[in-house]
């Protein structure tokens, strides 16, 4: 599934994101991050998150603004992820 300017690529073991707020919010919400890469063409940051069951739900609970997670997790995972923005190194790809 591909949505937005950002680019959402949700597979099967996989949810991928270069939103780096939603990237923020599922970090704080306890799921895990397993990479992170710089797209060869945009340039833009992409986070990997391991898919889990609850995604979907933690997804909508965000867009819909009613998601909860502790505010001073959220601003510290905010702080780490745009300062892990400036230092990836590893390029990849994304197919469309």
């Amino acid at each position: 599934m591909v949505t937005n300017n950002c680019n959402v690529y949700e597979g099967d073991t996989e949810y991928t994101t270069c939103d780096l707020y939603k990237a923020a919010f599922f970090a704080s919400a306890g799921c895990k991050m397993q990479d992170q890469f710089r797209d060869k063409t945009s340039k833009r940051v992409y986070f990997v998150f391991e898919k889990t069951e609850i995604m979907s739900d933690l997804e909508m609970r965000y867009f819909k603004r009613d998601a909860k997670v502790d505010a001073l997790t959220f601003g510290d995972n905010v702080k780490s992820l745009k300062s892990l923005c400036h230092n990836v190194k590893k390029i990849g790809s994304i197919a469309e």
